[in-house]
C-alpha cells in the first residue's frame, strides 16, 4: 500500500508524546485530526482507440476469362472414292428368255467380287457349276463345233464381256479360250469361252491396290466395269 493511503488512515488517531519536566510523567494529548485531503488525480479520459475494421481476407486472384477448349476430334479419313479403270459391254437377244436368265445369275454371280493384289480371279470358281439346280436353264451352246442346247447356254457372253474388261483395265490374262464357232458378241480373240470343269477363264491383278468387278444387266446390254476397290 502506498504511503499517502496510509497517512490518510491513521492521522485521526495519531498520538504526539511529550515528556513533561522533570516527573518524566509521559501523556497522552489527543491531537486534533488533521484534515488532509488527498486528491485523487481524475482518471485520463480513456484513450479513444481508433477501431479499425476487421482485415479483409486477401483477394483472389483474377480470374482470366478462358475460352472453353474445343473437344479434340478425331477426323476419319474418308474411304478413298473408286474410279473406274475400264469397261465394256455386249448386247444380246432378248427373245431368249432363258438364255436371259443365265446370262443375269451369271453376271449378278460376279458383281461386286473384288480381287486383291497379286490374286488371281477365276470365272468358274466364282459362279460355279451352271446347273439346274442352281437356277440355271437349257439354252444354245456351242460344243465341239456344233450347236446345242445345254444348261447355262449364254453364260459365256458374260466371261466374254468381263474378258475385255480386265484386258483393258490392265489385268494379267492367265487363261483364255475361243468357241469352237464364231460369236456374234465378240470378235476372235475376244471372247472367252468356260465349261465348268472344263475351261476357264483366269486372270491375275498385278497391280498395287485391289480392283472390283462392277456388273449388271440393262435392257438387251451386259455391262463390265473394273473399279478400283475402296
Amino acid at each position: 500500500m502506498s504511503i499517502r493511503k496510509l497517512l490518510f488512515l491513521f492521522a485521526p488517531f495519531a498520538i504526539a508524546i511529550s515528556i513533561a519536566g522533570c516527573s518524566g510523567r509521559i501523556f497522552e494529548e489527543p491531537v486534533r485530526p488533521v484534515r488532509s485531503t488527498i486528491r485523487t488525480p481524475k482518471p485520463a479520459p480513456p484513450v479513444q482507440q481508433e477501431v479499425l475494421p476487421p482485415p479483409q481476407p486477401p483477394s483472389p486472384p483474377p480470374i482470366q476469362s478462358a475460352q472453353t477448349p474445343r473437344p479434340q476430334t478425331t477426323q476419319r479419313r474418308q474411304p478413298q472414292s473408286t474410279h473406274e479403270l475400264a469397261w465394256h459391254e455386249t448386247s444380246f437377244d432378248t427373245k431368249e428368255k432363258n438364255r436371259n436368265i443365265n446370262i443375269v445369275r451369271a453376271t449378278e454371280s460376279i458383281n461386286n467380287k473384288i480381287v486383291k493384289p497379286g490374286e488371281k480371279f477365276s470365272f468358274n470358281d466364282t459362279v460355279g457349276p451352271t446347273i439346274k439346280s442352281r437356277g440355271y436353264e437349257k439354252a444354245m451352246v456351242y460344243k465341239n463345233g456344233e450347236k446345242s442346247e445345254g444348261e447355262g447356254g449364254g453364260v459365256c457372253q458374260v466371261s466374254s464381256t468381263l474378258h475385255m474388261a480386265a484386258k483393258n483395265a490392265g489385268m494379267t490374262i492367265l487363261e483364255r479360250h475361243d468357241h469352237s464357232l464364231p460369236v456374234t458378241y465378240a470378235k476372235s480373240g475376244e471372247e472367252a469361252a468356260t465349261s465348268y470343269g472344263v475351261q476357264d477363264f483366269k486372270f491375275k491383278n498385278e497391280k498395287n491396290h485391289s480392283v472390283q468387278i462392277k456388273s449388271y444387266v440393262k435392257d438387251d446390254t451386259i455391262k463390265v466395269a473394273i473399279h478400283t476397290a475402296p
